[in-house]
């Protein structure tokens, strides 16, 4: 072998070792890459989780609207079927209906305090919390109390003589 030929191979190595650098480095790149993604992935995937989801809710008849008569407040229970994994419920709510000049108004009875039972008595047109006494008004406006802010309405609407609430499923 003389000097000549041993130089030849020392470039030829010199060559080669760049090639294998840079595959080697794309090799732990495509490692970090992967152990990265398997980290973070499946707590990315957790965290946009309900920006998937869609909503799934329905209008559902609650009571005919000569049931209500203009003017007064009226209670209503009604249940709802819901699938939930593998578990099917009917699950009960109530509502307080009210009609005036401008519509249908549909209340939820838990109060915005801390989610006690509201009462409504007719006698004074007021709702009253028996917990820590947050009082509304007939709108569901709050006239006294702790409450924080008004009572929750449900999207309502008349149609074919019925009166129809939107609810989540």
């Amino acid at each position: 072998m003389c000097a000549a030929d041993h130089s030849r191979n020392g470039e030829a190595q010199q060559v080669e070792q760049p090639e294998r650098r840079k595959l080697l480095g794309w090799a732990v790149g495509l490692i970090n890459g992967a152990l990265l993604l398997a980290v973070f992935g499946p707590v990315l995937g957790f965290v946009a989780s309900p920006l998937r989801q869609r909503r799934s809710g329905k209008w559902i008849p609650i009571a005919n609207a000569a049931e209500v008569p203009s003017g007064e407040m009226k209670e209503v229970t009604f249940s709802v079927r819901v699938e939930d994994g593998f578990m099917v419920a009917d699950r009960k709510y109530t509502l307080y209906l009210r009609r005036d000049a401008d519509g249908v108004i549909a209340l939820d009875p838990a109060c915005t305090h801390l989610g006690c039972r509201v009462r409504y008595q007719p006698e004074k047109n007021r709702f009253l919390c028996p917990c820590h006494g947050g009082v509304f008004d007939e709108a569901g406006k709050v006239v006294s109390g702790p409450p924080p802010r008004p009572l929750e309405r449900a999207p309502v609407k008349v149609e074919d003589g019925r009166i129809w609430v939107y609810r989540e499923a």
